[in-house]
This record gives structure tokens, C-alpha cells and sequence, in this order.
């Protein structure tokens, strides 16, 4: 294994990454390398594109931190980083910090569709999954980002809904076939 040091400035930002901070992550991303350092390892391709930790990187540079410690490996054994110099508090804030920063964020539609497109995406994301996080319905209409009715972030927009809960499986049926006759845009569901 061999290990060498560059600059930060030499890494690339990854033009597929499908994840975005929200202001709220980014934000904790930085203050967590400002109270605690830096402690994550990110990954990096031959091409010292960004595969993983594009956050971290982001964040280190608005903090100044301008070294990139490199370990080169296959794959075929784990990279641990040692943190040395924490309190035990400091431990506890961050882990923390690590875990809660990828619920902060958001994932990019557009781009995850892109993903969906170009590669089998199913081992990680299931199709309900992907219908949700790009603002589908179950009919798995396209996402079109040009279509006024979804913005920026793939949510819906002008699309209002009403639930009613039925007294059986016969009166759902009649009120279905009764609103699909009057054109209504409808399913039925269970509950």
C-alpha cells in the first residue's frame, strides 16, 4: 500500500454526484471539521475525481484545509482513520455529526434519473424508492424537468389530492368507477 500527499485543489468535483447539501448540512459539515477536524476518509479515483465526500471536500476548503492525505488501494481491505486528540464528548459529537449530515441532505432528481438511465441503480435504490425521490406516481410517469408542473427540486406542483376512507372494499369500488366515469384522475388504495 503506498500513501502520498497532495493538494486539495488537485481533487475534482464528481459532475455525477446525485447528492446536494442543504444549506443546513453543508453548514454542519463545516462546523463539524472546525470543532472536531478532519477525521473521514473520502474516496477518490485514479483521476482524483471525488467518488465519495464531496461535502467534506467542500467544507475543507472554505475552511482552509488544503492537504489531501492519499492511500492507494484495490478495494481489498478497509481504511480506517485514526482520530486522536478527542475528548470523549468530542467522540459523541462527531459521530454524530457524521451520521446526521446525510440526512440533511437531498438527493438531485435530475441526476439520479440520469444514474437510472446509464446504470442498474436497483441494488441500492428499490423502484418506489426512485419514484418517490423523483416526484413520480405510482404509474411511473416520466420526470420531465422542462414540465411546469414539477420544480427545480422534482416535487409536483398543481397536483391536489383528497383521501376518503370507505366503509368497504364494494363502496371503494362504486366510488372509483363512479369518479374514473366523471374523469377524475384516481386510484384506489389500501389502507
Amino acid at each position: 500500500m503506498t500513501e502520498h500527499t497532495t493538494s486539495l485543489s488537485d481533487l475534482k468535483h464528481d459532475p455525477k454526484n446525485a447528492r446536494k447539501r442543504t444549506a443546513q448540512s453543508a453548514n454542519l459539515i463545516r462546523e463539524s471539521l472546525k470543532s472536531f477536524g478532519a477525521a473521514r476518509s473520502i474516496v477518490i479515483d485514479e483521476n482524483d475525481r471525488v467518488l465519495a465526500g464531496n461535502g467534506t471536500i467542500e467544507a475543507a476548503n472554505d475552511l482552509g484545509i488544503s492537504k489531501v492525505r492519499i492511500v492507494e488501494t484495490d478495494g481489498d481491505e478497509i481504511i480506517a482513520v485514526r482520530r486522536s486528540g478527542l475528548n470523549e464528548s468530542d467522540k459523541v459529537g462527531l459521530a454524530l455529526a457524521d451520521n446526521r449530515t446525510a440526512d440533511l441532505s437531498e438527493w438531485d432528481g435530475a441526476m439520479l434519473q440520469q444514474l437510472s438511465t446509464e446504470h442498474d441503480i436497483k441494488p441500492w435504490f428499490s423502484d418506489d424508492d426512485i419514484l418517490e425521490i423523483l416526484g413520480k406516481d405510482d404509474d411511473g410517469a416520466d420526470f420531465d424537468p422542462d414540465d411546469p408542473t414539477i420544480d427545480q427540486s422534482g416535487k409536483i406542483q398543481g397536483v391536489y389530492q383528497i383521501i376518503v376512507n370507505c366503509k368497504d372494499e364494494n363502496e371503494q369500488t362504486e366510488l372509483l368507477d363512479r369518479l374514473l366515469d366523471e374523469n377524475y384522475d384516481c386510484k384506489a388504495m389500501n389502507a
